[in-house]
């Protein structure tokens, strides 16, 4: 493995008074940290049975910095039956504002097992505005829903998906193994 020579005020060609805020800049680690988005995924399905009560997915979740504005992707595999529909909305810190899309198949909409076809969902709604979602009416067939937001953050706290049936079923919803959450820094 090649090692780099360290980056200092004098290598940059500035003066040595700007060596803090130099360090700052040029610190790779810290430089690179910013430019990555986190990013996490459910290696293993979660369901719910019998609740139209909304709880935080254990793996779609984040911390978000205060102060902060952040570029939010979620691609959600789901499966559901018709009689339980799936919904969502997200759990973001006190005070963030912004919008989240979500497109997916809409509700009401029952999906062929073998067919992608069907009417969409397009809309922009607040954070906390469920959403539901059309099925394949099958508690093993996925479906996808994908929602995104630019949220601009005045406190720090966590960022989750939050899901629920939208018609209590004791066949369980769930979010399944491969459904992803990206989250990048935007300033």
């Amino acid at each position: 493995m090649t090692v780099r020579p360290a980056l200092t005020p004098a290598t940059a060609g500035f003066p040595a008074s700007d060596a803090w805020w130099l360090a700052q800049v040029y610190n790779p680690l810290s430089y690179l940290y910013g430019q990555l988005p986190i990013e996490v995924y459910k290696a293993s399905d979660t369901t719910i049975a019998s609740s139209t009560t909304f709880a935080s997915d254990p793996d779609l979740t984040c911390t978000l910095a205060a102060n902060s504005v952040y570029r939010v992707e979620m691609f959600i595999h789901f499966a559901a039956l018709d009689a339980a529909r799936f919904k969502t909305q997200w759990s973001v810190p006190s005070g963030a504002s912004g919008n989240r899309s979500c497109i997916g198949p809409d509700q009401g909409v029952i999906l062929s097992g073998t067919s992608s076809g069907g009417s969409g969902r397009w809309g922009v709604h607040a954070f906390s505005t469920a959403s539901t979602y059309g099925t394949r009416d099958s508690a093993a067939n996925q479906c996808v829903a994908i929602e995104e937001s630019v949220i601009t953050t005045t406190t720090g706290g966590t960022l989750a998906l939050q899901w629920a049936q939208a018609t209590s079923n004791a066949t369980a919803t769930k979010v399944a193994a491969g459904s992803y959450m990206r989250v990048k820094l935007l300033s």
